[in-house]
C-alpha cells in the first residue's frame, strides 16, 4: 500500500502578503484583481476577512459590501511562484516523488520515505513543521493510501 500526502498552503496568497507586509495580519484584507479599478474577484482572504463572511471568487464589489474596512492587495503571481518553488524545495527533503496540483497544492508519494522519517503521518507533521518554521507559512495535509482520499482529508 501507498503512503500519499496531499500538501495544500493555506490561504496561500493572502498568507504571502502578510508575510511581505505583516501590518495586512492585524487588519481584514484579501488579494485580488486590481483593486484600483474594483475589477476582479477574491482569489485568497485572510482569517480575520472570513469572519466577515468573504469567500474566494467573490466578487470584490460584494466583499466590500460585508467589510467596508477591508484592505484589497492585488497579487503578485512572481512572489507567489517563488514561495511555491520554496515550498516544494522543502518537500524534496522528504521525498523525490512530488507532483504539482496547482500553485499551491502538491501531492508527495512518501512510501519509501517512512524508512527514513517514520509513518506518514509523522511525515506530514515534519513537513508543517518545517513549511512553518522555514517560511513562515502554514499548510494542511490530507493523508491516505490514494490521492483522493488524500485530497478529502
Amino acid at each position: 500500500m501507498r503512503d500519499i500526502l496531499h500538501c495544500d498552503l493555506n490561504s496561500f496568497f493572502a498568507s504571502v502578503e502578510c508575510l511581505k507586509n505583516p501590518e495586512l495580519k492585524l487588519i481584514p484584507m484579501a488579494v485580488c484583481g486590481d483593486p484600483a479599478l474594483r475589477h476582479g474577484i477574491i482569489l485568497a482572504k485572510n482569517d480575520l476577512a472570513k469572519k466577515y463572511g468573504i469567500v474566494t471568487a467573490e466578487t470584490i464589489y460584494s466583499a466590500q459590501k460585508k467589510c467596508r474596512n477591508l484592505v484589497l492587495v492585488k497579487g503578485n503571481m512572481a512572489d507567489y511562484e517563488k514561495y511555491s518553488i520554496l515550498v516544494k524545495n522543502i518537500y524534496l527533503k522528504y521525498t523525490d516523488k512530488v507532483e504539482s496540483f496547482g500553485i499551491d497544492e502538491c501531492f508527495l508519494d512518501v512510501t519509501e520515505s517512512t524508512k527514513l522519517f517514520g509513518d506518514s503521518e509523522t511525515i506530514a507533521n515534519l513537513i508543517r513543521e518545517d513549511v512553518k518554521n522555514t517560511l513562515g507559512l502554514t499548510i494542511s495535509i490530507g493523508v491516505s493510501f490514494n490521492k483522493p482520499l488524500a485530497k478529502l482529508r
